[in-house]
């Protein structure tokens, strides 16, 4: 008993401490009232806001979809419901009370440990969002597999055993997004560059991505069911080093050796078929030397001389003006972070500064309060001119037409990511756009009539069809498209079925360059809007990210992750590089994927004959979910539990979700204690209870110190209201 209260205090310090820690120095402003709502799917409760239904419908069948996955990959059904707490934009989210430190614009979402609560907020793009749903539940999945449900249950569990974060967030990874080009591209870096750790020293982005390429090498080399069997191995144990070895009969140390041979092999081939990007390019900014992790969203000015980029390199996310021609930095133009209006400058939305057209001015995005404003700021006297409120609820990728009296931008409301045109000298705000699907990164025609985008609206081309549902789509294909400066003649100009990205077009508007990673590295490439042809002018070992494009059309620069940073890098005379001058090779990775589907499609091909089920009901309960391609490996079959709904208690006869609004219900954070017997003062001890409802906005503390008797106690009751 004395040593379980001991180790209880410990985890309770740790958690205070950790908690102050991230609170210092920062403030959480509440400058929203929010009207809450929730949904109830099978096992899940999806709470939402004004204008977020459809967030929340989204949310619950992804995560319908998700647990499925789970279920079958862990081997385990959830005891109790799980609670999603969604937010419309991330700044409706940096309000949460769930979680009292204010949330970096980094963070895409967490999960609350003591009630199993997952809070994401939507930032305007489908599949980034799924990713984000499935990453999270896998947390809470696990949660309750490895601690059990319940606040007592799962402090008493992290007292007795804790898992590596390296597991918890590389599982996660596993799970959501199996493997894919990005978290390709992070282990070639790492690999190919010699900085990958041994496995109890993956930390930072090598947490997540390290520890997805080792279940990764696990299942492929053991099995995909040791995944599931490791974690049972480790709760039994409660021990990591005892549960590897006895699920795969290896200890951490060999398997991680064997895993670094894996990934050698794998890898080191690249380095003969593709160039490093300074070898492609000049280099504008140093990471390493400068110490700091990202350089991004360049963005050259109409002369050619100059580029404005993002960087971290003072701690803060600031934004800068070099010299195009040597690197030299001129000015820091903007300071982020630092000041209410500036308090994120967006870094993770793509490309969001764009110079005005006499190259005086730049206009970005920046969030200001429970809102992004854009915000026009003079290079010479780096000071803004003029902060523009649009009443979105997420504003990004600001670029500028060359007329100078228009700014074009992606924007957030209500669930929805459109473009949107602004009029300077009016205000006047247009949608372009005006669907569910996720329209990106717009960029203007040099004569200011047309606009280039990128989209995961495959070939809807007028609106979306009747009752449609976002998963249903390829969320993961994002295609470019072209439009009239008013909205209208929409076309896809490239089409394929990777992820195209950033595109800009060439300053006579005959050409446009973008991203893809069609080959399983991300390149440059270019379009020639006459004769359609498509041809790479970069072949990186890692990947290359939104070009942009000088006023002088023998300038090019981009973004490129190299040695675990990113930089920026100057290519010139991009059209003397003509098409097959650069011979970009699929990576192992794509080959693999491709032979995958070609084997799944001759398996469908061979079983177009079974009998389909006669119970319709059954047969179309989950007609609305998009399957993970893991889920064609099994079955699961769920028990009937009393915690769990049947349908016709969450959807209305109409088939929608039903809706209620929310009621505030306590529930314990947490319960501790202690007593005690001494001979002269006789019986002591002390409790504490705390509570809070489900969003964290009201809480309750109670405190109860004795002292011999309940005359000589002290009491405590402290209320909380945080909305």
């Amino acid at each position: 008993m004395k040593q379980w209260v001991i180790r209880l205090l410990l985890l309770l310090c740790c958690l205070g401490e950790t908690a102050t820690a991230q609170y210092f120095g920062k403030n959480k402003v509440q400058s929203t009232t929010f009207k809450w709502q929730y949904l109830q799917s099978e096992h899940f409760d999806i709470y939402f806001t004004e204008g977020g239904e459809s967030i929340a419908e989204f949310v619950a069948r992804v995560a319908e979809d998700s647990y499925i996955s789970l279920s079958r990959n862990l081997r385990y059904e959830l005891a109790d419901r799980i609670k999603i707490i969604t937010y419309n934009s991330h700044n409706d989210f940096g309000q949460t009370n769930v979680d009292l430190s204010p949330p970096e614009e980094s963070v895409g979402g967490f999960t609350e440990f003591f009630k199993n609560r997952v809070v994401i907020p939507y930032e305007g793009e489908w599949e980034k969002f799924r990713h984000v749903i499935h990453h999270e539940l896998t947390h809470a999945v696990m949660l309750q597999m490895v601690y059990g449900a319940g606040t007592q249950s799962i402090i008493t569990g992290l007292t007795q055993f804790q898992m590596p974060l390296w597991f918890i967030e590389g599982l996660a990874e596993h799970e959501s997004r199996g493997w894919d080009i990005e978290s390709d591209m992070f282990m070639r870096d790492a690999t190919v560059n010699g900085y990958l750790p041994e496995i109890d020293y993956l930390n930072g982005f090598l947490a997540y991505k390290g520890g997805q390429s080792l279940l990764r090498y696990i299942a492929e080399t053991y099995g995909d069911e040791k995944v599931g069997e490791l974690i049972n191995k480790m709760k039994i144990n409660r021990n990591v080093s005892r549960g590897f070895k006895q699920s795969i009969g290896i200890d951490i140390e060999d398997l991680g050796k064997r895993w670094q041979l894996y990934l050698k092999r794998k890898y080191w081939p690249d380095i003969a078929d593709r160039k490093e990007p300074e070898e492609i390019g000049k280099r504008i900014t140093d990471h390493r030397k400068w110490r700091n992790f990202v350089n991004t969203s360049p963005v050259i000015s109409r002369k050619g001389d100059k580029i404005a980029f993002l960087s971290d390199k003072e701690d803060y996310f600031d934004i800068f003006i070099a010299s195009a021609i040597d690197g030299r930095i001129l000015i820091k133009v903007v300071r982020g972070q630092r000041a209410g209006n500036l308090e994120e400058l967006n870094w993770l939305k793509g490309r969001g500064i764009d110079w005005s057209p006499d190259d005086k001015h730049l206009v970005f995005s920046a969030k200001t309060g429970s809102e992004d404003e854009i915000h026009i700021v003079d290079v010479d006297e780096g000071k803004i001119i003029k902060s523009i409120n649009t009443g979105l609820e997420g504003v990004y990728n600001s670029t500028w037409n060359p007329q100078g009296d228009k700014i074009a931008f992606m924007g957030i409301r209500h669930g929805q990511s459109d473009i949107y045109c602004l009029t300077l000298e009016t205000n006047e705000l247009i949608k372009l756009t005006n669907d569910p699907f996720s329209d990106v990164e717009p960029n203007w025609a040099p004569d200011g009539l047309k606009l280039i985008f990128s989209s995961d609206r495959n070939n809807n081309l007028l609106t979306a069809p009747r009752n449609f549902h976002p998963e249903k789509l390829d969320m993961k294909n994002y295609d470019i498209f072209e439009m009239e400066a008013d909205g209208t003649n929409l076309r896809k100009l490239v089409d394929s079925p990777f992820l195209e990205r950033s595109p800009v077009y060439s300053p006579d508007g005959n050409y446009i360059a973008f991203s893809s990673d069609r080959s399983g590295v991300s390149n440059i490439y270019l379009k020639n809007l006459a004769s359609g042809e498509e041809w790479p002018i970069t072949n990186v070992v890692t990947g290359a990210f939104l070009p942009t494009w000088a006023g002088s059309i023998n300038r090019l620069a981009f973004t490129s992750f190299y040695y675990a940073g990113y930089d920026i890098y100057m290519l010139k005379n991009p059209l003397d590089i003509k098409p097959g001058d650069v011979i970009v090779k699929e990576t192992q990775f794509i080959i693999e994927q491709r032979q995958k589907k070609e084997s799944t499609v001759a398996e469908t091909v061979n079983f177009t004959n079974v009998q389909q089920p006669h119970n319709h009901e059954q047969a179309n309960k989950y007609s609305t979910f998009a399957f993970d391609e893991s889920f064609a490996d099994g079955k699961v079959q769920f028990d009937p539990q009393t915690v769990f709904l049947d349908s016709s208690d969450y959807y209305l006869p109409t088939g929608k979700f039903k809706i209620a609004n929310y009621q505030v219900k306590f529930s314990p954070d947490l319960v501790y204690g202690a007593v005690g017997y001494d001979q002269f003062f006789g019986t002591q001890g002390y409790t504490n209870i705390m509570l809070s409802d489900v969003l964290g906005d009201q809480r309750i503390s109670i405190a109860l110190n004795l002292y011999g008797d309940f005359k000589n106690a002290d009491y405590g009751l402290t209320y909380y209201y945080l909305k």
